[in-house]
């Protein structure tokens, strides 16, 4: 279970303070949330070890139900919980174009939410699906770019999430006579790639 501890001071140091000294915790095991409040702040604080077991538990419950035996691994880094998962079943883990892989993400993050009201960010992969599609995903920018760079002819992409549209500026920013533009109000936020004279 994940608990939520509350601190209140009259500022951001002091609630820090009390916290460390309360939960015998040092700053890198821990995830705060400050709001001021008239003449005082309050502090939320939620420990990083708690947060990694209710993943695990809530997973684990999940998979089981699903029929699955499933190993699970969790290493944070920067306040990401990056969660790899393994069974005998991946497949059936990752589901069809990864669906039921991003539906646990989105579940497992929502509980999380729910109980500490803070977005704490939880990354999900499954025998490194998500960096194997990423991979994918890079090459067929790369393609098109080089279409567009022979053509010359500006080329709007099909609608993308946020972190996808992302990966495209990131490798369209490595030519020289490309830039990428988002155009668009989601979820049909596109992607244009231009050729652009230097």
């Amino acid at each position: 279970m994940i608990n939520v501890y509350n601190f209140t001071g009259q500022d951001e140091e002091k609630c820090r303070m009390e916290a460390y000294e309360q939960l015998d915790v040092y700053e890198n095991e821990i995830i705060t949330k400050v709001y001021q409040e008239e003449d005082s702040y309050k502090m939320d604080v939620v420990k990083k070890s708690e947060i990694e077991e209710f993943i695990s538990k809530f997973l684990s419950d999940i998979t089981s139900k699903m029929g699955l035996n499933v190993r699970i691994n969790i290493f944070e880094d920067e306040n990401i919980f990056n969660v790899k998962m393994n069974s005998k079943n991946n497949s059936i883990l990752i589901g069809k174009e990864g669906r039921t892989l991003t539906s646990l993400q989105l579940l497992v993050r929502q509980a999380i939410r729910n109980i500490t009201k803070m977005n704490i960010k939880v990354n999900l992969d499954v025998s490194n699906y998500k960096s194997k599609q990423e991979k994918n995903f890079e090459q067929e920018i790369k393609k098109i770019i080089n279409e567009v760079m022979t053509s010359k002819v500006d080329t709007t992409l099909d609608p993308m999430n946020s972190y996808q549209r992302r990966i495209v500026h990131t490798v369209a920013s490595n030519y020289y006579n490309i830039e990428t533009e988002s155009i668009g109000e989601e979820p049909n936020r596109r992607t244009v790639i231009k050729y652009v004279e230097k």
